[in-house]
């Protein structure tokens, strides 16, 4: 399956943190994909050197969601993407740490293609200023498109 469950943890077995947002690490930017971002973590590992993104969210989800976030999901997804044009190097998977539950998310095409599309969508929503945005703090706060492709955030 492209997600897994499982009791939550920071670590990465067989891996190094190489980037830390948590003495607000530097703005990471993809000029390629036209984003940028802050993961909480970025792990490597040392057998193959693959990047693995991890990001914490601090809310817990209720006991009948099966699937993280779908803004949660995209923002990992816009990490993948961010890291690949970064580091030369496609991460294979990430993660997604809520306070109860954790999900190991596969780096699937299809997984970015949505995020793609999405993106699409939002830009030329601000080129045409045509669209449905309904623009609030708690929906932005944690919105994967915050300070990237989206000017709602930074008009508040």
């Amino acid at each position: 399956p492209a997600i897994k469950i499982k009791a939550p943890k920071l670590g990465v077995l067989g891996a190094q943190v190489i980037y830390s947002d948590e003495d607000g690490g530097k703005l990471l930017k993809s000029e390629k994909y036209d984003l940028q971002g802050k993961p909480d973590y970025i792990f490597q590992t040392m057998l193959g050197g693959s990047y693995i993104p991890v990001e914490l969210k601090s809310t817990k989800l209720k006991e009948e969601d099966v699937f993280p976030h779908e803004g949660d999901l995209m923002q990992l997804v816009a990490y993948f993407l961010i890291i690949e044009d970064l580091y030369g190097k496609r991460p294979k998977n990430g993660r997604l740490v809520y306070n109860n539950r954790m999900f190991i998310i596969k780096n699937t095409r299809s997984l970015r293609r949505q995020l793609k599309r999405y993106l699409k969508e939002m830009r030329q929503m601000i080129k045409t200023g045509q669209g449905q945005a309904d623009p609030s703090f708690p929906k932005c706060k944690n919105c994967v498109c915050r300070d990237t492709v989206c000017i709602w955030n930074e008009e508040r």
